[in-house]
Parts: structure tokens; C-alpha cells; sequence
């Protein structure tokens, strides 16, 4: 029995500083906590990259991860319908943080990570969560918090530097960089569809027309290896070339993946603007 006591005083301090488990919907959430957790833990996630979020249906090993988690990270309702009732389903002692209502918007688009600003709000956001959490790693949480920002601050200033007097007109599959031409500014992009996977109709078909005789686009951009028919034929019509953004390889991979991540739209660009 006392050797049993000892043991579990020995194990207090390290069950005490245990840090949070951390579940997040998407990949690039998981890329913002797991740069914020840097030398604390790793935060799993429940969609993988080349999954749609709009029509996720849940396994029960998901299930299990979500019940284990301290905090579940989404983006909001819309974004990922199948997080709907997420919150109903975990323990009471799990923290949720649903992006979007947090930031204050409301919007279909939920790809807030290629803005800068709104990308800097969400690490302030999820850093004053995990210090919640856990107090005991809230100085490493902050130093983490404030490197990751600035590093998001200089990628915005050099975009916005490099893109200042000569945008490339953009054509997308859906809507997924409506916050990043608002923050930017001056970007014509038009999307095809509103969110990923919803078949484009006539009336898609007859407006992106229109707005492609108008002028030229660049390129067709596209965060999916295999963009949607409407998108493909559009493309092929007017000789746009395609371009994969999440296919594109970093120029650094040694940097944290969120900002490999905005890198790859940075090196997007500038083969729409080759290539247009």
C-alpha cells in the first residue's frame, strides 16, 4: 500500500501538467493549434485534408477521439454540418470553440486562414483557450502565439507589396478566398460554386460566363485534386490553366505547416500571373 501511495504522489505533478487534448475538424485548424502547442502536444484531427467538411459523415473512431478531448475546434455549423450537434454529444468538461461566432462573422465562406487578419484574431483566440486550459504552459502558449502571428503579419505585408498595382484576375471552383481579396483588397475573384462539392447549375454556368467574356482570367484556382466537371470544363473552354493550390510544394518546409500553407497560395499566384 505504501509503495502504491508513493507512486501516485510520484505521478501527481505529471498527471497535473498533462496537456489538453486538442481535436479539431480540418487540417489547417489542427496546423494553427499544433504551431501554438510546439513543444507541449500534438492536436489530432477528424477531417484529413483531401476530405470535403460540407458532407463528412463521422466514423465511430472519430466519435472516440471527440469524447477524449479537452477542447474541439470547428469552424461553424455551415462549414462543417456534421459538427451540428458535436457539442451536444461530448462530456460536459469538453471546451468547444466554433470559429466563426467567436470572430463575429457570418459567413458561408469559412477559409479564414488565408486572411491574415482575420488568421491573427483566430491564434489570439485559440492561444487565450489553451492558456485556460492549461495555465502551467501559458508562457510557452503566448511566446508560440506571438511568433506564429508575426510571422502571418510579414506573409500578409508581402503580398500585399507584391500584389499592390498588378492582381491576376482569378477564377475558383467555390468560395475560398473571399476573406483574402477583402483583406487584401483589389482581387477580382469569382468563385463558380458557393462551397465545395454543390453542383454548379445553368445559372452559375451563364454569370461565370459572362463575367469570363468580360475579361480574361489567369487561371482557374483550386484547392481540390479533382475540381468539380463545371470548374474542369470552364477551364478547358476558356484554356485556363488549372492550378491545385494544395498540390503546390513549399519553398520552406522546414517552417510551421499553416505558413507552408499560405506559402502554397503565394506560389499559386504567381503561376496564375506566369501563366494568364
Amino acid at each position: 500500500m505504501k509503495r502504491i501511495l508513493l507512486l501516485l504522489l510520484y505521478l501527481q505533478p505529471a498527471l497535473a501538467l498533462a496537456a489538453p487534448r486538442v481535436v479539431t475538424s480540418i487540417a489547417p485548424l489542427q496546423e494553427i493549434a499544433g504551431a501554438l502547442m510546439a513543444g507541449i502536444a500534438e492536436p489530432q484531427v477528424i477531417i484529413e485534408n483531401q476530405a470535403s467538411a460540407h458532407h463528412f459523415a463521422f466514423k465511430p473512431s472519430h466519435m472516440r477521439r471527440l469524447q477524449q478531448a479537452d477542447l474541439v475546434v470547428w469552424i461553424d455549423s455551415q462549414f462543417e454540418p456534421g459538427f451540428n450537434r458535436i457539442a451536444q454529444t461530448l462530456p460536459a468538461a469538453t471546451r468547444t470553440l466554433e470559429l466563426l461566432p467567436a470572430l463575429g462573422i457570418e459567413s458561408e465562406d469559412g477559409h479564414i486562414w488565408y486572411s491574415p487578419a482575420l488568421l491573427q484574431q483566430s491564434i489570439s483566440i485559440l492561444a487565450a483557450t489553451l492558456t485556460e486550459l492549461d495555465p502551467e504552459n501559458q508562457v510557452r502558449y503566448l511566446e508560440n502565439a506571438r511568433r506564429l502571428s508575426a510571422a502571418v503579419e510579414a506573409w500578409g505585408e508581402r503580398m500585399r507589396a507584391r500584389w499592390q498595382d498588378n492582381k491576376p484576375r482569378l477564377l475558383t471552383d467555390h468560395e475560398f478566398l473571399g476573406h483574402f481579396a477583402h483583406d487584401l483588397g483589389g482581387f477580382e475573384i469569382e468563385p463558380i460554386q458557393d462551397y465545395h462539392g454543390a453542383q454548379g447549375g445553368l445559372k452559375d454556368l451563364e454569370r461565370v460566363e459572362t463575367w469570363l467574356k468580360t475579361r480574361p482570367a489567369g487561371c482557374l484556382l483550386t484547392l481540390d485534386p479533382a475540381p468539380p466537371p463545371l470548374a474542369v470544363s470552364l477551364a478547358a473552354r476558356y484554356q485556363l490553366p488549372v492550378i491545385v493550390i494544395t498540390a503546390v510544394e513549399p519553398t520552406d518546409p522546414g517552417i510551421d505547416a499553416i505558413l507552408q500553407r499560405l506559402e502554397q497560395l503565394n506560389i499559386a499566384l504567381e503561376r496564375c500571373h506566369l501563366d494568364g
